[in-house]
């Protein structure tokens, strides 16, 4: 009995171990929770990273369109209201243009002075905000803070032979003999052969230019001013240190046999006449008149100014006959070297220079119109000459760049 029972109770145990059913349910429950776990887990990952992705590429659009808003900002600053920006007087507490913006997509910009330069040119600080409104965990928002000051480009003062604001006319044949570029803004007018011979650029601003009709339109050229007050003060120190006179009053007329010798600057408070058969011989200087200068044929006349005199870093020194009403030299006369200019103390071009006869000059003829008879001739490049520089119009410069968020 008892060995009857033993072997029941192994046989039972036996047939438990071999029921395998119910582990097998278990296995599966476990590895499908595991499945499920990891799915959720990798769904989890993609979203967040989806959602980073996102978030990082709105906050590049935020940054490019804060990017876009300084630059925005200064091509209106720097560009005048003529061009159509604003100015660099323009000032903004904070906008955001229709033409780069959206509802959802734009910058915001913020221009406060915070200071002056040892000039006194405002100091300023330009804030931009950059911000993208999307779905939710996608929008973006950046910040770029720069400061600029006022500077000033340098511009060359004298780039043409010759450069007037209404007519330049070449008359006769062969006709006069120019080396370098010539530009007007208003006509070029050739009367004789001229235009067979020139090798240099000829441009217009107006729509007649009888040396090359295809050059005509160019953009107008600024005529470089004359500081009359400043060669006044100068003559008035050249006269102190010589002891001789240098600032005249009242007009000058050299009649037949009158001889002057000059040197360094004289500033005639009136105008200059040489008849016939007078001289004016000037070294390292000029003459400077607030009326007219009219050189008559069968006069001397010469100016010569070398490198000792010419300074690049000073524009005065470029000068060697400036006159606020016209200029005629009719007598066979040399100019070595300067500029020869006729302009108002306002920095308008208003009365004309007219050469003939043989009157040579090297350098630049400026006025607001030009007339070459046969037989004259301009050189240019002179040595210097077209070194000199001035300041251009004032622009804003970054001097710090930062990202705040």
């Amino acid at each position: 009995m008892i060995e009857k029972n033993r072997k029941r109770k192994k046989d039972k145990i036996k047939k438990i171990r071999s029921n395998q059913k119910g582990m097998a349910l278990l296995t599966t429950i476990i590895f499908v929770f595991v499945l499920v776990s990891l799915g959720v887990a990798l769904l989890t990952m993609t979203n967040n990273d989806t959602k980073m992705s996102t978030l990082q590429r709105e906050s590049n659009k935020a940054f490019y369109l804060a990017d876009a808003g300084i630059e925005d900002t200064f091509w209106k600053l720097n560009t005048s209201t003529e061009n159509g920006g604003m100015g660099t007087g323009w000032r903004e507490s904070s906008y955001y243009p229709d033409d780069t913006g959206t509802a959802s997509e734009y910058y915001q910009v913020k221009i406060e002075k915070i200071g002056v330069d040892a000039d006194g040119e405002d100091i300023i600080k330009i804030t931009s905000q950059g911000t993208v409104f999307g779905e939710e965990f996608s929008s973006g928002q950046r910040r770029i803070e720069v400061t600029a000051e006022i500077d000033y480009p340098l511009e060359s003062m004298y780039d043409y032979a010759i450069l007037s604001e209404k007519i330049i006319l070449f008359q006769g044949t062969p006709g006069p003999d120019v080396v370098g570029d010539v530009h007007s803004n208003d006509d070029i007018l050739v009367s004789g052969h001229f235009a067979d011979t020139y090798t240099g650029l000829a441009t217009c601003s107006g729509d007649t230019n009888d040396i090359n009709s295809a050059n005509t339109g160019a953009p107008k050229i600024d005529v470089p001013v004359v500081d009359y007050e400043e060669l006044k003060t100068r003559a008035l120190a050249d006269e102190a240190a010589s002891g001789e006179v240098h600032y005249h009053t009242g007009n000058i007329s050299l009649g037949n046999g009158e001889v002057r010798n000059w040197t360094g600057i004289h500033f005639i408070e009136g105008s200059l006449e040489a008849k016939n058969g007078s001289e004016i011989h000037v070294t390292n200087g000029a003459i400077i008149a607030t009326g007219d200068v009219d050189i008559k044929n069968g006069a001397l006349f010469d100016i010569y100014n070398d490198d000792t005199y010419i300074d690049i870093n000073d524009p005065i020194t470029a000068l060697a006959l400036a006159a606020q009403g016209d200029i005629k030299i009719y007598a066979k006369s040399t100019i070595q070297k300067g500029v020869v200019q006729s302009v108002l103390a306002d920095g308008t071009p208003e009365g004309y220079i007219e050469l003939k006869n043989g009157c040579e000059v090297t350098g630049s003829i400026i006025s607001d119109t030009v007339y070459l008879r046969n037989k004259s001739t301009v050189n240019y490049p002179a040595s210097g000459i077209n070194e000199m520089t001035k300041k251009g119009d004032p622009f804003f410069k970054k001097t710090s760049w930062r990202e705040i968020y």
